[in-house]
């Protein structure tokens, strides 16, 4: 079953400009190396550099492990539907960047795949 997407809480441009300032770099330059995708505006998914640069400016993050492997629906469901800010480690671990998800994961005990389907179903 295909549903609409959730609304994210910030676009790609409006953390790109955020993170722009606080780093002194080009928000042009920026917004390639932060995202793994930086064509779809509403994709939150951090790339690799993206991560080291997050890092480097202290960003708060929070880390868990994954139980199961993530299915190519479950990354569909995290494009779609998780509002904050994320990056995977190999499908082994999720980062992620929003107090709120992380606060959400933890009461699920950190059962990713289960969150998701939850936000699938409440979309």
């Amino acid at each position: 079953m295909v549903t609409g997407s959730t609304p994210k809480r910030f676009k790609q441009s409006q953390l790109t400009k955020i993170f722009a300032e606080t780093s002194g770099q080009a928000a042009s330059q920026l917004h390639y190396h932060l995202w793994n995708n930086p064509k779809d505006s509403t994709s939150l998914r951090i790339s690799l550099q993206g991560y080291g640069i997050l890092k480097q400016l202290k960003i708060k993050s929070y880390t868990f492990e994954l139980t199961e492997p993530l299915a190519n629906r479950h990354l569909l469901q995290l494009e779609r539907h998780f509002p904050g800010m994320y990056f995977l480690f190999k499908a082994q671990k999720i980062t992620v960047y929003d107090e709120q998800e992380a606060t959400m994961l933890s009461l699920m005990d950190g059962d990713l795949r289960g969150y998701l389907e939850n936000l699938e179903h409440n979309a």
